[in-house]
């Protein structure tokens, strides 16, 4: 199994079913497996990313939730990462895949843009950031920005960090966030923890500062700014 090939051929389906003019897309269905209501996007992209992983490992998705497909391995996966913010045209949404061995460990992980095609890949051998459609240079750095995932719902947190003089932005797709922390200063989440959200995105950054309690998520390159937003948050 091709693993970061697959998933770049599917990514690419759901991108073209995203630009192709369906009004319905966006038509608000009924709650899936992890609470949230899902949109027909949400159910066509999962169900691309079935199509493309069942006859490798058993599914374990936001929508429909464990299928069990006799195997040992599992693809834990995210179809539309921030579904407000693709029903509303604001370019930061995406798609999460984790691949967890017989042990309940993730060994690979992919997660993409949808809205520009950026991707990051990564597995025990290699850590990859490209674009699917052209190969892309990296020369933008994220060093000074913070990303504070579902601030609006967490105003304390927000007067603590504003009592400290720090800023962030909260751009709404966690896994996205997630992959692109050791561009930036921080990430910071609280809210309920789900695996399909952060099991692709803590594994391609599991070698920076991570720190997970109390429904919490604090992830961050340099530990002097790891260590001064721990005794902010926790």
């Amino acid at each position: 199994m091709k693993f970061l090939d697959i998933c770049k051929k599917a990514s690419k389906k759901i991108i073209k079913v995203i630009h192709h003019k369906n009004s319905n897309l966006f038509e608000k269905i009924d709650k899936g497996f992890g609470g949230d209501v899902s949109m027909k996007i949400d159910l066509i992209a999962e169900e691309i990313f079935i199509k493309a992983f069942s006859k490798y490992g058993n599914i374990y998705s936001e929508e429909c939730g464990f299928i069990d497909n006799n195997f040992k391995k599992t693809f834990i996966i995210d179809p539309i990462d921030g579904s407000f913010n693709i029903s509303n045209g604001f370019p930061y949404y995406g798609s999460s895949i984790g691949l967890k061995n017989k042990k309940g460990k993730v060994i690979k992980a992919f997660i993409v843009n949808l809205a520009t095609g950026d991707y990051f890949y990564k597995d025990k051998n290699i850590k990859i950031e490209n674009n699917l459609f052209y190969n892309k240079t990296y020369t933008y750095s994220l060093n000074e920005m913070i990303l504070f995932e579902k601030s609006y719902a967490n105003l304390d947190l927000c007067k603590k960090l504003g009592e400290h003089n720090i800023k962030y932005r909260s751009p709404g797709a966690l896994a996205l966030s997630l992959a692109l922390g050791h561009r930036c200063k921080a990430v910071i989440f609280k809210g309920e923890i789900r695996e399909f959200d952060i099991a692709a995105g803590v594994y391609f950054n599991n070698e920076l500062n991570i720190k997970i309690k109390d429904n919490i998520i604090l992830m961050a390159k340099k530990k002097k700014d790891f260590d001064e937003l721990s005794r902010i948050l926790f």
